[in-house]
């Protein structure tokens, strides 16, 4: 499925799985620009500030959840306002942008909601408090949108293997239970997690703010630290036999000094060839839609977040969803060659031509890192050999800036 970027009570038949790890937290000191270049650590927040005074999904952003449909609902028809419940016009599919839980209801007689954080997919993102465990603060997601007991219990069944999951990249998955909707009788599903507190990449771009107040791209040795980051969690799944699928700006949070992702949603084995598939346009490699995900669909992913991210990437959803504009259009493509070439292969139409893992790309990666720092310092930044033992200094190195009237070699058709 591509995506376009109530009341209940503790009362009825709940059931859950848990993650069988404790309740401390993965390392706190992270890594975030690998040491090379400074990346401000965000602080987290108070969690209560970000819940939603009044929760409303726009009009704009109101489609259909059934899977082959997907059309707009809930819109506005001359001097009337959209509806936020109804059926879809196209399918007869039932849609609601109300929220399901209330501020003070209890989830599985143990989840306090709070409130409103975000409204996603899968309908709205709660956020709770964890009476069980230390009043931790816990996220609460939609699981599946159904009413079917047995699909939603197989659908429990199924995401089981996510409490497993443990990385200082990826969000904690701490339960799943069901809830019992006492305005409808349905069952709903919910994912809990841990809160992560930050700002997600999204919001971290759209901060930078020329005076005239356009958006302004992250410098490149940023956007690449992030990346490294994205590659190592990307890297864990992949040696777990699972696919992230969705990664992209909203689904990552810088949280003190380092990246997470946050949307589990999407996470799937890299042997089904059953479930639902999820992906972004604009970010989704084009082959996905007929093969499936795989581990080098997920590596163009995070091509493309970079790309977003470091520079106005104009058409990036409809004109060059599958492609990247000419790099003679590009400032950061001249500045930097390497980056540019990175993207090109990443983003390669063959994926048999695109890194082989995570962990090439991150490499390759580190050196473009290196070669921009260099560039903007104008000092040297070598690697130690992990073959031939530690280069003790580097004799007669200089570094030039390109001039103008330089001729540039970048050619699309060259990796």
């Amino acid at each position: 499925r591509l995506s376009q970027s109530l009341t209940g009570s503790a009362s009825g038949r709940s059931v859950s799985v848990r993650s069988s790890r404790g309740a401390t937290s993965g390392p706190t000191r992270g890594k975030l620009g690998a040491g090379l270049v400074s990346v401000p650590p965000i602080p987290r927040p108070d969690p209560a500030a970000a819940v939603l005074l009044n929760p409303e999904v726009p009009e704009r952003k109101r489609y259909c959840s059934k899977s082959d449909c997907g059309a707009p609902v809930g819109r506005s028809r001359g001097d009337r306002p959209g509806r936020t419940e109804g059926f879809c016009s196209k399918c007869g599919h039932p849609y609601s942008f109300s929220p399901k839980l209330q501020p003070g209801d209890v989830v599985h007689g143990q989840y306090d909601v709070v409130g409103c954080l975000a409204h996603g997919g899968l309908g709205w993102i709660y956020l709770a408090v964890d009476r069980a465990v230390s009043n931790r603060w816990v996220v609460l997601k939609g699981l599946l949108d159904t009413g079917d007991e047995d699909a939603l219990a197989a659908a429990v069944s199924e995401r089981r293997f996510l409490a497993e999951i443990e990385h200082p990249n990826i969000v904690r998955i701490y339960n799943f239970v069901e809830h019992l909707d006492q305005r409808t009788g349905t069952l709903d599903g919910y994912i809990v997690m841990a809160y992560v507190g930050g700002k997600s990449l999204k919001e971290i771009a759209n901060e930078r703010r020329a005076p005239d107040g356009k958006r302004e791209p992250l410098p490149v040795a940023q956007a690449i630290a992030f990346a490294i980051e994205a590659l190592e969690a990307l890297g864990h799944l992949h040696s777990r036999n699972l696919l992230y699928c969705d990664f992209k700006v909203d689904n990552a949070i810088q949280t003190g000094d380092r990246l997470e992702l946050i949307d589990m949603g999407a996470v799937r084995r890299m042997d089904d060839t059953e479930s639902a598939i999820y992906g972004t346009v604009g970010y989704q490699a084009p082959e996905v839609a007929e093969v499936g995900p795989s581990v080098a669909s997920d590596l163009y992913t995070v091509a493309r977040t970079l790309a977003v991210l470091t520079f106005d990437f104009q058409g990036y959803t409809n004109v060059f969803a599958d492609s990247l504009p000419n790099p003679g259009s590009i400032e950061v493509f001249s500045r930097y060659e390497s980056f540019y070439r990175l993207l090109v292969r990443a983003t390669d139409p063959d994926p048999g031509k695109r890194f082989a893992s995570a962990d090439e790309m991150s490499d390759q990666l580190l050196g473009v890192l290196r070669e921009v720092v260099a560039l903007e310092s104008g000092q040297p930044r070598p690697a130690l050999s992990t073959l031939f033992g530690p280069e003790l200094r580097v004799v007669d190195t200089e570094l030039v800036r390109p001039t103008a009237g330089d001729t540039s070699t970048l050619g699309a058709d060259r990796v």
